[in-house]
């Protein structure tokens, strides 16, 4: 099996921990770490693209961040261990790592699939989105006016700091702060949540991941960016067309049967 490594450099504690995967994995197959890591500890370089080509499993080590980063540049199954705060994405904490990877060595594990979001903007194709995509004011307290549509139907005309459209997977995160409902992963559909009305009839939506979800900027709003994943930025205007469907492209974890219901409940409730 090839491995490819992610994680962040600038965190010591992840670096120590990828480095003892990365001496564990070399028994295992070949090894892979990303560039950022690899110039930390030494070892060979490969970009993303040599990891999205040659790598069977994508190895994360830090928090959701790393995952987004890794999922985004790739489509590798990912195995997520985490070092982060939440880490609601991730699969096992650190002290469970090594014993994790020999389960996947031993093939006892499941791939799990989820959406991604395809993001058009001006005719041009964007990153996919694990989690969302953002179209909000880029000035602090400035109210942005926005129309949104769903198949050409106008469903929404707000002011607002700016609206989230969510995949399953980001409905625990930004949607959620701003009461966007929890999705079960399993459910094709994505969740379009005001981010801050100034309007009270304005609540989230939950609409067919089949459907095209189109968002455009009103003359009278303020400068305004689109966000994907809270990484990848652009810059739009109300001449920008933005468009927003579910992706043939999925996102795929390495899981061990931990449900969702349950990791909602360990993460989110406690």
């Amino acid at each position: 099996m090839n491995w490819g490594i992610v994680c962040k450099p600038q965190a010591k504690k992840a670096v120590n921990m990828a480095q003892e995967i990365y001496t564990f994995l070399q028994e295992h197959g070949a090894v892979m770490a990303e560039t950022s890591l690899a110039q930390e500890i030494n070892v060979p370089a490969f970009t993303f693209q040599d990891l999205g080509k040659k790598a069977d499993v994508i190895v994360t080590v830090g928090g959701d961040g790393t995952i987004l980063l890794a999922l985004s540049e790739t489509n590798k199954p990912v195995f997520a261990i985490n070092l982060g705060g939440m880490g609601f994405l991730s699969e096992v904490e650190a002290k469970y790592a090594l014993e994790g990877l020999k389960r996947i060595i031993a093939g006892d594990y499941n791939i799990e699939e989820r959406a991604k979001l395809k993001v058009v903007l001006d005719g041009k194709r964007l990153p996919d989105a694990v989690n969302e995509v953002t179209i909000q004011t880029a000035r602090i307290a400035k109210i942005l006016y926005l129309k949104c549509f769903v198949d050409g139907e106008l469903v929404e005309s707000m002011g607002a700091d700016g609206v989230i459209v969510a995949t399953p997977t980001g409905s625990t995160s930004y949607s959620l702060s701003v009461g966007g409902p929890i999705m079960d992963p399993s459910v094709n559909a994505m969740i379009l949540a005001p981010l801050a009305a100034f309007k009270l009839s304005a609540r989230p939506w939950i609409i067919p991941l089949d459907k095209n979800v189109k968002i455009s900027v009103l003359p009278k709003s303020k400068e305004s960016m689109l966000v994907i994943d809270g990484r990848y930025t652009e810059s739009v205007s109300p001449r920008s067309d933005i468009v927003i469907t579910g992706s043939e492209e999925k996102a795929r974890f390495i899981r061990f049967g931990e449900s969702f219901y349950q990791m909602v409940r360990l993460k989110l409730m406690r």
